[in-house]
């Protein structure tokens, strides 16, 4: 019991009295580089919460932003499949606190372990999982946003089949018009919305776990929100491996084992076939050169080279041979499967669908409209990522990091005051 509170006393050190004595049967039950997760009850709500804990927030500019991105994003998401923001908890000291208490939803696991499991789940399920899946990632392109990060690890998952998208460290918005981090090019598809969104300047190359990287990352080009929908393709993979009768099971359908793009000359010819832009031309076969269209000279003269050239093949040819891979990747995918599975991972990104899109494809036509979950957009407020543009010491981060502390947890004392209110009128009714 001594150690149980012990450990409570460090993760809550620094947060004010009144701000952890909300919480309750603080257990630890993840940590990283910058953080620790715990698990503990909200009092107030009598609810399970998942407390993370960054530490050292003001060490350095680019951190703290990344941390006020992720809060501003979490604050204005409203989806039931993307992890809700709860509370901040109040520091000890407004003017010098450097550590920061995020208060989500707790889940009970995560699609990396129920992948890593290998144990049998139903097509049913597999078609809930995506369908909760795209309508999260489409309210965050919604906002202008790219998660950045999509992987099995970042999707949470309870027992009940409820799927919560999380993580959005690496997010990062589009459309802002202030040419630092990301501008927009424009292009054709801005009007449709069911095309895809146009491409934008490049932000940063070192995003999405290796496995699920898209081709447009790896060869540093500029990329949009088809980065989330080639990582929801491979995840969607590894689901289909786990219905009845599946005698694969292999897991990641791009195992790279490294990731370095511009790296190939004769003297390394070994290192080919386990780079991960090796291995999605090997899974899917070498491209042709209509498919590489998107692409600026070098990236196509990298692909070419990886592959020994562009093969002559017409577009219908292509597409016929690409069903043929998918289809021998994951043999238990059903034909409607491997459509969607296909649209997903087309290597020329212009080419993948946006998530709405996706969720009208004919494999989800069988999904009872009662399990299928609401596609909506979140309400988008001016200037909300204004500061990306400004050059901020850590005072002026540590300013505006408050500032938002102090109204998400005065927002959320209204929001459940005005619950209680209509649940009260409710029952007088």
């Amino acid at each position: 019991m001594g150690d149980a509170g012990s450990a409570a006393d460090a993760f809550f050190d620094g947060a004010s009295v009144d701000g952890r004595a909300r919480y309750s049967d603080v257990q630890l039950i993840g940590q990283g580089a910058y953080s620790v997760v715990a698990r503990a009850i909200d009092k107030q709500k009598n609810i399970p919460v998942a407390i993370k804990r960054i530490s050292e927030v003001f060490y350095d500019a680019h951190e703290a932003k990344k941390v006020l991105r992720e809060i501003r994003l979490l604050r204005d998401f409203r989806h039931p499949n993307i992890i809700w923001l709860h509370a901040l908890v109040p520091p000890a000291s407004m003017e010098t606190f450097n550590d920061l208490w995020i208060v989500t939803d707790y889940m009970d696991g995560d699609l990396r372990r129920i992948i890593k499991s290998k144990k049998e789940i139903e097509p049913m399920r597999v078609k809930l999982y995506m369908a909760q899946l795209l309508a999260a990632l489409h309210h965050v392109h919604a906002l202008d946003s790219i998660h950045r990060d999509l992987k099995p690890a970042n999707v949470l998952v309870s027992r009940k089949g409820n799927l919560k998208l999380c993580d959005f460290g690496l997010a990062r918005t589009m459309k802002q018009n202030h040419g630092t981090e990301v501008e927009n090019e424009g292009g054709a598809g801005a009007e449709d919305p069911s095309a895809p969104v146009p491409l934008v300047h490049q932000m940063t190359n070192y995003v999405v776990t290796r496995w699920y990287r898209a081709p447009e990352v790896i060869l540093q080009q500029p990329y949009g929100v088809g980065v989330d929908v080639w990582a929801a393709g491979c995840i969607y993979k590894e689901l289909l491996e786990l219905m009845p009768g599946s005698r694969f099971k292999t897991g990641a359908l791009f195992p790279g084992r490294y990731c370095i793009p511009f790296s190939f000359d004769d003297d390394h010819k070994s290192r080919h076939r386990h780079d991960q832009l090796s291995v999605i031309c090997r899974v899917l076969s070498p491209p042709i050169k209509e498919e590489m269209a998107w692409a600026d000279e070098k990236a196509q003269k990298e692909v070419s080279k990886i592959c020994g050239g562009f093969r002559d093949m017409d577009g219908t040819a292509r597409a016929s041979e690409l069903t043929k891979r998918l289809s021998e990747a994951c043999p238990i995918a059903a034909e409607a499967e491997i459509a969607l599975l296909g649209s997903m991972l087309s290597i020329d990104p212009t080419k993948r669908p946006v998530c709405k899109a996706a969720l009208g494809h004919e494999y989800f036509s069988d999904l009872p409209e009662q399990m299928r979950p609401p596609v909506s957009e979140p309400n988008k407020h001016e200037g909300l990522f204004s500061f990306e543009q400004e050059k901020l010491d850590m005072n002026d981060l540590r300013i505006l990091i408050a500032n938002d502390l102090f109204r998400l947890n005065t927002d959320k004392k209204e929001a459940e005051a005005a619950e209680a209110a209509q649940a009260a009128q409710a029952a007088q009714a």
